[in-house]
């Protein structure tokens, strides 16, 4: 197991490659300067932060960005984990990695 530390003023358990045992975290986060809670996985939280570092952007900056994209009907978490598995997918399909810039340069397969 991984000491916790802390990046984007938000400290975040880093689990082991092979450790994912599903366990819910809470963090306030900023929301369009709205001060909220988020429960993730382990491996969410450390898959956000990635993707914070490499598109230049603080982890509230991303998940305002996510929020403006929630569906009614759908909660911020579950909004958070289809933009991971879109964000993702496109990576591996070798689209901009700069993708937070303009969401809406998705291809349909890949929207969230």
């Amino acid at each position: 197991m991984n000491a916790p530390h802390s990046r984007n003023d938000i400290t975040v358990y880093e689990p082991h490659d092979l450790e994912i045992d599903g366990q819910l975290i809470s963090h306030n986060v900023w929301v369009d300067g709205h001060r909220t809670s988020v429960r993730l996985e382990a491996v969410m939280w450390q898959a956000l932060h990635e993707i914070a570092e490499r598109e230049g952007f603080s982890i509230h900056q991303v998940i305002t960005i996510v929020s403006r994209r929630q569906h009614q009907n759908a909660s911020l978490t579950a909004t958070i984990r289809a933009f991971l598995v879109a964000y993702y997918r496109a990576v591996s399909k070798g689209v901009s990695t700069m993708l937070l810039r303009d969401l809406s340069d998705l291809p349909a397969d890949l929207k969230f």
